[in-house]
């Protein structure tokens, strides 16, 4: 099982994984890094960019689950084995009280009126109550140990006037959540004037990490906003491949690296990624906004990484029965089960370790299709 898919463009995938497959039939599927090489170069010299490598990554992904299920192991195991029994999540926090939405159904189908009747381009207009309150439901009742603020207010320089209010926000969230709640922030791509502003603001707060303060474009910008700081930065969600991630390495310019295991090149490259992290002492948390798949995905290179950090997922994904926090529930026969200290154990079922809910697929299915989130 793999996960071929890029945000807003899911046909333009389709149409490479079928591009791809003349590299794959009658092959052997447990030379896996010998069939990544081949559809990767494939192109007549045009390599990488988002389209191929989502189409090869999500490939990749159901390769290496192929391999494990033949061998019988986790795919962990054939990658090193096992460093992690259990996988620290973290959860969304936006400005917005939580909420959750059945399997197959909008990203946004079950977001409560106080989103909905908030303007989100101007962080001034939201009540840190809202951040507090939402920090709050999450630690206490959710039961997560680690969450991560989201604000976006543009690539403008007029939003300086918005900094101040970014960071009086973040606060109220640590207070709401308490002070031994790791708590991160991304800042979605500011102009780099204002990701600088935003990093000097943040930075007294102590935030787990800062995500994303640049244009995704080019690293030299990423360069020009860090130098200086000692905040712990993170990047990496819209890069793809080793390539860009060994530049901005070997310049120190990142100390959490986020490769999107269904972007970046699946689970060959991103374990590549996790290996150069550690020369440069950077930690692993890789970025996963999709299905649970993804996350299973994410969780097997997390398991073998002796510098992983922390997992993110797609927060619509959980549900509360009983008293316990599940993600994946109506995807998978045995979901992913949120222990006391906001961790998840490493399942050790061959391959993905996940088989999928034929029951709740068939749900899923029934439902009208979107190739967007929200």
């Amino acid at each position: 099982m793999g996960e071929p898919y890029l945000e807003n463009h899911p046909d333009s995938v389709i149409a490479e994984v079928r591009r791809l497959e003349p590299f794959l039939i009658g092959k052997d599927p447990t030379q896996v890094e010998k069939l990544w090489k081949e559809m990767y170069e494939s192109g007549t010299g045009y390599l990488g960019g988002p389209v191929k490598m989502s189409a090869l990554s999500g490939i990749d992904i159901a390769l290496w689950d192929l391999a494990g299920k033949a061998a019988g192991v986790p795919i962990y195991q054939m990658l090193g084995g096992k460093v992690h029994d259990r996988i620290k999540m973290y959860r969304a926090l936006g400005h917005q009280l939580p909420w959750t939405v059945e399997p197959g159904d909008p990203y946004e189908s079950g977001t409560p009126l106080i989103r909905k009747n908030t303007k989100f381009d101007n962080i001034t207009q939201i009540d840190p109550g809202t951040y507090k309150e939402a920090a709050r439901i999450l630690t206490e009742e959710w039961g997560f140990r680690a969450l991560k603020m989201h604000v976006a207010i543009g690539d403008g320089l007029e939003v300086t006037s918005q900094v101040n209010a970014v960071a009086e926000r973040f606060g109220a969230a640590r207070e709401g959540a308490g002070e031994d709640i790791d708590i991160a922030i991304d800042i979605h791509n500011p102009n780099p004037a204002i990701g600088r502003q935003m990093i000097e603001s943040l930075a007294p707060h102590r935030p787990l990490f800062i995500e994303e303060p640049m244009p995704v474009e080019r690293v030299e910008a990423l360069a020009q906003i860090v130098e200086g700081t000692t905040a712990t930065i993170a990047a990496g969600e819209r890069w793809m491949g080793k390539w860009i991630f060994f530049d901005a390495l070997t310049r120190g310019l990142i100390s959490v690296m986020q490769p999107d295991i269904c972007h970046a090149g699946g689970i060959t490259e991103c374990k590549k990624i996790a290996t150069m992290g550690e020369a440069a002492y950077a930690k692993l948390a890789l970025h996963c906004p999709l299905s649970p798949l993804a996350l299973a995905a994410s969780i097997q290179v997390d398991a073998c990484s002796p510098n992983f950090l922390i997992q993110e997922h797609n927060e619509v994904n959980d549900s509360i029965v009983d008293g316990k926090t599940f993600i994946g529930k109506g995807f998978f026969k045995d979901p992913f089960v949120l222990d006391s200290e906001g961790c998840v154990n490493v399942p050790d079922k061959p391959g993905l370790g996940i088989e999928i809910d034929d029951a709740g697929f068939e749900t899923i299915m029934s439902k009208p299709w979107t190739p967007v989130r929200g």
